[in-house]
């Protein structure tokens, strides 16, 4: 008869990494505002030449208070309100444990960057043109 030692440990499976572009992308210095407001720089990049993209802003206590950084696993686009200006929800983790952080909308200039290096046509193809009939005039 032979002894297994350990049998009754259950390894915990890591999580593998999410795909490219979204594990270049995470959520950094994090600051907590009053009323459960929580602010986070969306960052793309590798650990040497990160690129910031801009704030993401969440309500509520489940991001940010440590000030911890946050991988993105994945992204959708929501319903926009202007055509033309995406908006996403990201999925995201805790870096280190990798445990599900929650999700986080990003809208405003930071969505429009994100919609980039997401590979959106529409934002690549996007050029702003002044409006022709417009009387503000350089």
């Amino acid at each position: 008869m032979t002894v297994l030692a350990g049998c009754g440990h259950q390894a915990e499976a890591l999580r593998p990494p999410p795909p490219a572009p979204f594990a270049y992308l995470s959520l950094a210095a994090c600051k907590s505002y009053p009323d459960n407001i929580v602010e986070c720089q969306l960052e793309y990049g590798a650990e040497f030449g990160r690129q910031r993209l801009g704030p993401v802003q969440q309500m509520g206590p489940s991001i940010g208070r440590d000030g911890g950084r946050y991988q993105v696993e994945s992204c959708y686009p929501v319903a926009r309100i202007q055509r033309e200006l995406p908006n996403f929800v990201c999925r995201i983790s805790a870096a280190r444990s990798r445990a599900d952080a929650g999700s986080v909308l990003v809208k405003g200039g930071t969505a429009v960057r994100l919609a980039r290096i997401l590979g959106d046509r529409e934002q690549l193809q996007y050029r702003w043109t002044p409006d022709k009939w417009s009387r503000l005039r350089d």
